[in-house]
């Protein structure tokens, strides 16, 4: 028979206090509170939670079994539903009017159908890859731009002449072909400014009646060096990189939302899978009962001749129907509870469409566990997705902090230019000249702006300055938060171990009392009506006790793998890799 425990993970020891304190420097009456230091820093007022251990209570034999310890073997004998019995039951009529078909699956098998099927993680998945692309054309406001232009131009048109002496100089009319073509390549630069080098060619023939100019045509050449530089507001990196540094936090911030919806995906599939394999256990249970009290009502009825009333009768028949109806109702619930798994799982061969019930596989057990409150806290806040969302939200509000506070400063601007400038009969000779650099114009300024009173800019600062502290806040109120969390879990960890000690006790003493009812069964002369109506009593105890027996073991393991999930360290336990 297969078993199925659910496995402690191994828990970091990483040391992180707790209370009403934070990780956060203080402030000296300025709005900005400072930077978040780790996670791990020491605080003044917090207090640690003593590192200790608790080992839960299952290998301590409770006094009910102790005492019970030498006919132990006997009392497991008349237990219902037990480990070895298996998952065979009847679940009665699906919604196609049919017997209902059941198909066999692990837990392994569904947490893995629903990493391959749930739409909500086929969703989660595509968004780190939409954002990446977004941190991509970020850093693509960086490349070179390459442009390039031609232009062909014909002109004929008159103008003045020019006379000396009497005598007409020039002539009345102009006419050229020009040929014009041009070349750059540019880029900005990470310091905030940019640089352009380029290039324009200009053929020209001059076809003026009576002009004489050389060379005819002539190729005008220049190359041109320009670059521009923020002194002030938009410069350096801080600038001019903060958009590309914004969609990287939000690039990782949406790779902690696919964790968490894996988290959140995973957990939701294990405590449907644990519900569903605890409504076929309570099916089992129930079917007992009604097996049970029918074995009663049979022997009741052979004895309304002589012996029994037939308010007896009667009570032990309502009593049987009332157990039918129990049985028919609990079919309905494991139908259900499958229609919740397989929505979970999404998977073509347990279809949500289909009426076949998922049927559990394996034993579920309760497996001790070593836990340390303190070591599960620390751990959920160096793993746990949201807090490492709240922290990255931090960053991206400190970067836009520093964007606001550049942009208070006035626009100083410095632009420098180099033109180098060659004529000559071919374009080679017109780039020979370029390059012997004989002919240069240099160009160099400043240009200067500034808002009177500046109080968009420093609105903005402030507001900037404002989101930055609700984002520490957010954050405080996220390790609260999971803090709480984690300590809930634990403690429902520890609560239905405790549980599970007592349901066992519990369900021995009901199991005890029903054997001896047996034992007195099998030595009476003759079987009262009162006793038969006391044995349904007794097997109606049993099977409640043994229910909680099975809703505790079922809560136990829901509690480990909601403590998983608050820990953030859902994805370890499964060995699942993002990367």
């Amino acid at each position: 028979m297969c078993k199925f425990f659910i496995k402690p993970t191994v828990l970091s020891l990483v040391f992180l206090e707790l209370g009403c304190s934070t990780p956060f420097k203080e402030s000296t009456g300025q709005i900005d509170p400072g930077t978040p230091s780790s996670a791990t820093q020491e605080t003044q007022d917090g207090e640690f939670l003593p590192l200790k251990t608790i080992t839960l209570p299952f290998e301590h034999k409770s006094t009910v079994e102790q005492s019970l310890e030498n006919r132990m073997e006997e009392i497991e004998l008349l237990v219902p539903a037990r480990p070895g019995d298996g998952w065979e039951v009847d679940l009665g009529i699906n919604l196609l009017q049919q017997k209902a078909e059941k198909l066999g699956l692990t837990l392994e098998n569904a947490v893995a159908l629903t990493l391959s099927n749930n739409l909500d993680i086929q969703i989660a998945t595509l968004t780190p890859g939409i954002s990446e692309q977004d941190v991509i054309e970020a850093e693509a406001a960086f490349d070179f731009v390459f442009g390039a232009s031609l232009n062909s131009q014909k002109t004929k048109k008159p103008q003045q002449q020019v006379i000396v002496g009497g005598v007409a100089t020039s002539t009345s009319e102009s006419s050229a072909n020009i040929l014009d073509g041009g070349a750059s390549i540019s880029t900005l630069l990470t310091g905030g400014g940019s640089l352009t080098i380029s290039t324009d060619v200009t053929r020209t023939n001059n076809q003026s009646p009576g002009t004489q100019l050389t060379p005819n045509p002539a190729w005008q050449t220049i190359g041109t060096l320009d670059f521009t530089q923020p002194l002030l507001r938009n410069f350096g990196e801080t600038v001019t990189l903060a958009q590309i540094r914004l969609k990287e936090i939000s690039h990782n911030q949406n790779k902690e939302d696919l964790q968490e919806t894996l988290n959140v995906s995973i957990t939701s599939t294990e405590r449907a899978y644990l519900e569903l394999a605890l409504q076929w256990k309570v099916l089992q249970v129930k079917n007992w009962l009604l097996e049970q009290g029918e074995q009663v009502v049979n022997i009741l009825d052979l004895r309304r001749s002589y012996d029994t009333g037939e308010a007896d009768y009667a009570q032990a028949v309502a009593t049987v129907q009332q157990r039918k109806a129990d049985v028919i109702t609990q079919q309905a619930r494991v139908q259900e509870s499958s229609d919740t798994l397989k929505n979970l799982i999404n998977s073509e061969e347990y279809s949500l469409h289909s009426e076949t019930v998922i049927q559990p596989i394996g034993v579920i057990e309760a497996s001790p566990i070593i836990l340390s409150p303190r070591q599960a806290i620390m751990t959920a806040l160096e793993n746990r997705p949201d807090i490492k969302k709240l922290l990255l939200s931090i960053k991206a509000e400190s970067i836009q902090v520093d964007v606001a506070d550049n942009a208070r400063m006035p626009k100083l601007d410095m632009q420098a230019q180099m033109a180098f400038y060659g004529l000559g009969g071919s374009a080679g000779d017109g780039y020979q000249e370029v390059f012997d650099t004989d002919f240069i114009n240099y160009l160099a300024g400043l240009s200067f702006e500034v808002p009177l009173g500046n109080r968009a800019a420093e609105a903005g600062y402030t507001s900037a300055r404002l989101q930055k502290m609700r984002a520490i806040a957010t954050y405080k109120n996220g390790i609260q938060n999971a803090t709480v969390e984690v300590k809930k879990s634990v403690r429902n960890v520890l609560t239905n171990a405790e549980l599970i000690h007592a349901n066992k006790a519990y369900r021995l003493a009901q199991t005890e009392n029903l054997r001896a009812l047996s034992v007195e069964e099998e030595t009476m002369a003759g079987l009262s009506p009162t006793f038969l109506n006391l044995k349904l009593q007794t097997q109606s105890g049993l099977a409640n006790a043994r229910i909680a027996e099975f809703t505790s073991i079922i809560n136990y393991n829901k509690s480990i793998v909601d403590l998983y999930k608050s820990m953030g360290t859902t994805l370890v336990v499964h060995q699942i890799d993002l990367e």
